[in-house]
């Protein structure tokens, strides 16, 4: 195809052809990207999305791959990493201006070192600040949205534009990110001045919380979201899922709401199991689970 030959005439980096997204995903599992991208600047992304804008081609933006479950088939067209233009982190007073593609993990504890507080919870939350603004993620009482001044986006057509805090509308696991066609490219988090020790201290405690409740086997955290009062993991166990399996996926002993790639899973194990989670807990309690994992693909292998 004419569009293959100009996509590499525009990347300094050469795409992954047929790239597994079993290497790039928290669970382990999924079929091959057609192409696997990561543009070194914002002038050969803008360039890139008005090549995908131009040919039509199929554009996925990839994160840390920690919320997500790619299906067996993979995902035709493009799938495009920031990790390389935008992993950085700049500090100043109690502010932090961080890439969409830099761990949450690193974004806490550099925060932490600097005695900059608000930002414990994301301890061990495995994910990147992008995805962590797309999913609006929280715990412990806190989310992200309520600490971001600014968002810088760039839409399909390469525009680049800077939204404030205000517009972006966040609330559970939801920002407005998630109805627009943009990529986020970096945030603005306003942290508060606070006591090293005690900052560290905070975050070791939720560390040892999440460490002791979660399954080591690969997952993609929390499967479905909680329901109003009740939360999804305990409506799971409730209705007799715990250890229950399918091929190699299986929901986890240590916490209902996780599936686990136990033993070379396909993503249609999974899949398969969500069903009947879905079912059961439906049956038990007249209650429709929804995922928050984020599904995509193809099914089948290519």
């Amino acid at each position: 195809m004419a569009w293959q030959k100009k996509l590499y005439r525009i990347l300094k980096k050469p795409p992954l052809k047929d790239e597994p997204m079993s290497r790039h995903t928290s669970m382990k599992v999924g079929g091959p990207a057609d192409f696997l991208i990561y543009p070194q600047s914002i002038e050969e992304l803008s360039r890139v999305l008005k090549l995908t804008q131009k040919e039509a081609i199929p554009l996925y933006v990839l994160g840390q791959g920690t919320n997500l479950l790619v299906r067996d088939g993979g995902i035709r067209g493009i799938v495009l990493s920031l990790a390389d233009m935008c992993s950085f982190c700049d500090f100043s007073n109690n502010s932090i201006r961080a890439g969409a593609a830099l761990p949450l993990s690193t974004l806490g504890s550099k925060a932490a070192k600097r005695g900059l507080s608000g930002l414990e919870f994301t301890t061990g939350i495995p994910g990147s600040l992008g995805g962590a603004l797309y999913m609006n993620a929280g715990a412990y009482g806190v989310t992200i949205g309520e600490l971001v001044q600014e968002v810088s986006t760039i839409d399909f057509t390469g525009n680049c534009k800077i939204r404030s805090g205000r517009e972006l509308k966040f609330s559970y696991r939801w920002s407005a990110f998630q109805e627009e066609e943009v990529i986020i490219l970096d945030g603005v988090l306003e942290l508060i001045s606070g006591d090293i020790n005690k900052i560290e201290r905070k975050a070791k405690m939720i560390l040892d919380e999440r460490l002791a409740k979660h399954p080591l086997y690969p997952s993609a955290g929390s499967v479905f979201r909680n329901y109003p009062g009740k939360p999804a993991g305990f409506l799971i166990e409730q209705s007799g899922c715990k250890g229950m399996s399918i091929g190699g996926a299986q929901v986890s002993l240590q916490h209902g709401n996780f599936i686990i790639n136990r033993e070379n899973a396909t993503a249609g194990d999974i899949l398969a199991l969500m069903e009947i989670v879905k079912q059961k807990v439906k049956d038990n309690f007249q209650i429709e689970l929804e995922p928050e994992i984020k599904v995509v693909g193809e099914n089948g292998s290519k």
